[in-house]
């Protein structure tokens, strides 16, 4: 299912062969919440061979799926599929994975300005949550905030498109 999702969006045609990592896969209902709008990590666990994927969109981490009876060849192929990448310097003993995807909050007051700059990031095709706020207007990203006080919405648009190289998709709460 994961891989039918990635692959339909890539586009790509694959082998029924090609998409099987390892029998075994658990998958957890909050991976349909978190697709492509977070910080993913994949470890594998030698001991017990088992591959734990998670995520972390700045409410704590969870475990979205594990697959069990895995070698660290399958895990070595999931991440390679997944388009994660180590830090360690040897790629192919590697245990830990990730990849990070830019998520916006965007604190919106109702103003011209703030829905002027929804409006902009929702153009680029950047994941942004948007929220109401009785104060001023204020975006925030990564750790770095920017508000009226000291940026206008074209100066924090700019930052945007200066950091946010990836498209994920939009997410509006209201």
């Amino acid at each position: 299912m994961l891989y039918t999702l990635f692959y339909k969006e890539k586009k790509v045609k694959m082998s029924k062969l090609d998409l099987i990592i390892v029998g075994n896969i658990v998958i957890y209902p909050a991976l349909a919440k978190f697709l492509k709008r977070s910080h993913y990590y994949m470890k594998y666990d030698q001991e017990e061979e088992r591959i734990t994927f998670s995520v972390n969109d700045g409410d704590g981490g969870r475990c979205l799926f594990e697959v069990r009876n895995a070698s660290h060849e399958n895990a070595l192929k999931l991440a390679k599929e997944l388009g994660l990448k180590s830090l360690d310097r040897d790629p192919e003993h590697a245990c830990f994975w990730s990849k990070y995807y830019e998520v916006l909050h965007l604190f919106h007051d109702g103003s011209e300005e703030a829905e002027w700059l929804r409006i902009e990031i929702f153009k680029l095709g950047i994941a942004c949550r948007v929220r109401k706020t009785s104060r001023i207007w204020a975006l925030h990203m990564g750790q770095y905030s920017y508000g009226p006080t000291m940026w206008t919405a074209a100066q924090a648009l700019e930052e945007i498109k200066r950091y946010n190289h990836e498209e994920p998709t939009l997410d509006v709460v209201f």
